[in-house]
């Protein structure tokens, strides 16, 4: 059973650890539109304290767009895994990387066809990944969940992702999992044990990936099903352990 994440079982040096950090639910309470998170210039300049004192070893595993990351963090300096793994950059963008998409473009199509008409539905084309949000709309989850699953059967690169609220279409070969693996084996993150925090379904790969290299893996909310090994209770509680790591030596 997950206990509670605390900074008391780290390393006494952080410089031993790399941090992982999901952006929606995790470092901002989710919003009933993914547009509607802004711009925090104080929590930016606390990643990028908290990022010089891990000495570069953090970053930023979500499944928006680098775009929509580069909008809200206004970052040049904090690695950033983008759609779910799908994107990946290092933190002096020397090295940007995009899965193979498939056939997005045409499940785009298919999609905006058989949801036209459906209130307060948002789809979201981020170039390599699709998402359907649906928080606001009455339409019956189960509905939606077989429409979008009636489409990607077709398509062998791809997979449906559920989230909250919300499904996604992504690369079947990438995954918060993988984006971390590939870090891991870059400077500055190698050699150093992982902690990768986030709060949905699509963190999973993340702590899984996590756990088999010795690393904490901790599930924001409700965990019970979650294959973290700690939990935190909210949002606010994250940015409570952010605080103590930046009075960490």
């Amino acid at each position: 059973m997950a206990s509670q994440f605390t900074v008391k079982i780290l390393p006494k040096d952080i410089q031993q650890i790399a941090l992982f950090l999901d952006v929606d639910g995790t470092l901002y309470d989710i919003e009933n539109s993914p547009s509607l998170i802004k711009p925090c210039f104080r929590l930016q300049k606390k990643l990028h304290t908290i990022r010089n004192r891990l000495g570069g070893a953090l970053a930023l595993i979500s499944g928006r767009s680098l775009d929509d990351l580069d909008r809200i963090f206004e970052n040049d300096k904090i690695s950033v895994a983008g759609n779910h793994g799908a994107q990946l950059r290092d933190a002096l963008r020397l090295k940007e990387y995009q899965a193979d998409t498939g056939n997005i473009k045409g499940i785009a199509h298919k999609i905006s066809e058989l949801l036209n008409g459906q209130k307060n539905i948002e789809i979201e084309n981020k170039g390599s990944n699709l998402t359907v949000h649906f928080r606001n709309s009455t339409i019956d989850r189960k509905e939606i969940n077989k429409i979008m699953l009636e489409i990607v059967k077709y398509e062998p690169k791809l997979i449906l992702l559920e989230g909250k609220e919300v499904l996604e279409v992504k690369p079947l070969s990438h995954n918060k999992g993988t984006a971390i693996s590939y870090y891991m084996k870059t400077k500055p993150f190698i050699k150093r044990r992982p902690i990768f925090i986030g709060d949905d379904v699509s963190d999973e790969d993340g702590f899984e990936t996590v756990n088999k290299i010795g690393g904490w893996s901790v599930r924001v909310g409700n965990y019970k099903r979650s294959k973290a090994n700690f939990f935190l209770p909210n949002v606010k509680s994250v940015h409570e352990i952010m605080k103590q790591l930046l009075k960490s030596r």
